[in-house]
Order: structure tokens, then C-alpha cells, then sequence
């Protein structure tokens, strides 16, 4: 039974790893959980928001006479950006920001925590 340790990687983590790794998957677990609960109660899109967005050809046109081409761009970032804090695209930004945060606890538990493990 000796050099049991030489087969379980995960009994050469440092303690920083080990913290990291576990704050990594609670984060992700948190954050699909809570992109599920936002996506299961999101209601449904409202047809009259859609009617008078950015894509109606008439707000475009006058946009364009007011602002040129920019004031079209810069409208239709703000919709998107302002867009993905609401309904079912709020659980998806959810999801992702979670996804990432979780990714860089892993990415900093794997490769910045370099200390010897204590014995």
C-alpha cells in the first residue's frame, strides 16, 4: 500500500487549488441553477416592445437623418445590450457569466497556484 498518493493527482494540490477548484464548481452550480429558476419564470416577450424596436425601417430611416450611420450602430448595441438583461436572454447571460466566472477560478487554480502542498 505504499505510494498510494502517486496515483490520486488531486492529492497533490496545494490548498489554495483545492479552495479554488471548489469555489469554481460552486459558482457554476450556482449559476446554472439560477438560469434555470429565471428561465423557467420569464414571461413571455411582449409583441408591442417588438413593434416599435430598432428594426422598424421608419425609426431607422429618421435615426439616420438625425444622427448618420453611428447613431443606427450605437441604437442597435443598446437594444442588444439592454435586451440581454430581460426575460429568457437573462437567463442565458446568467449562465454564461457564471460559466466564465467558474472558468476563471479553474484557470487560476490550475495554473497560479504553484505552492507545495503541506505534509
Amino acid at each position: 500500500m505504499s505510494g498510494g498518493n502517486n496515483l490520486n493527482p488531486a492529492a497533490k494540490r496545494s490548498p489554495l487549488q483545492k479552495r479554488l477548484y471548489l469555489a469554481g464548481t460552486a459558482v457554476l452550480l450556482a449559476g446554472l441553477i439560477a438560469a434555470a429558476i429565471i428561465y423557467a419564470m420569464a414571461p413571455a416577450p411582449d409583441s408591442a416592445v417588438a413593434m416599435y424596436s430598432i428594426t422598424d425601417p421608419r425609426y431607422q430611416i429618421e435615426l439616420q437623418q438625425i444622427g448618420g450611420n453611428a447613431a443606427v450602430l450605437m441604437a442597435q448595441l443598446h437594444q442588444w445590450f439592454d435586451g440581454l438583461w430581460h426575460g429568457t436572454a437573462l437567463a442565458y447571460t446568467v449562465a454564461v457569466l457564471g460559466a466564465l466566472l467558474a472558468g476563471a477560478c479553474f484557470f487560476i487554480g490550475y495554473f497560479f497556484a504553484d505552492e507545495e502542498p503541506q505534509t
